[in-house]
């Protein structure tokens, strides 16, 4: 195993998001675990299919995080005028 490879696996155990996290925090958590599939995927080793399926889906988490933060912060910035 590559020396790299355990400083991310150290680091996505390290900097697991704790409840209350920011959004930000999470998604970058996400992204990270994404790429350490990834990297699994590309070893083309038996579970390279199901790796790679797990890194979409935790990209595609990182984002709907980062959406989801950027709608909230719009929406504190410009409250709607409601009368």
């Amino acid at each position: 195993m590559d020396a790299d490879i355990l400083i991310e696996l150290t680091a996505l155990s390290v900097i697991r998001p704790t409840p209350g996290a920011s959004a930000e925090a999470m998604a970058a958590w996400y992204e990270a675990q994404a790429r350490q599939y990834e990297y699994n995927a590309l070893r083309a080793g038996p579970d390279a299919a199901l790796d790679s399926a797990r890194a979409a889906r935790a990209h595609q988490r990182s984002l709907q995080l980062l959406r989801a933060a950027t709608r909230v912060s719009a929406a504190e910035e410009f409250p709607s005028r409601a009368s």
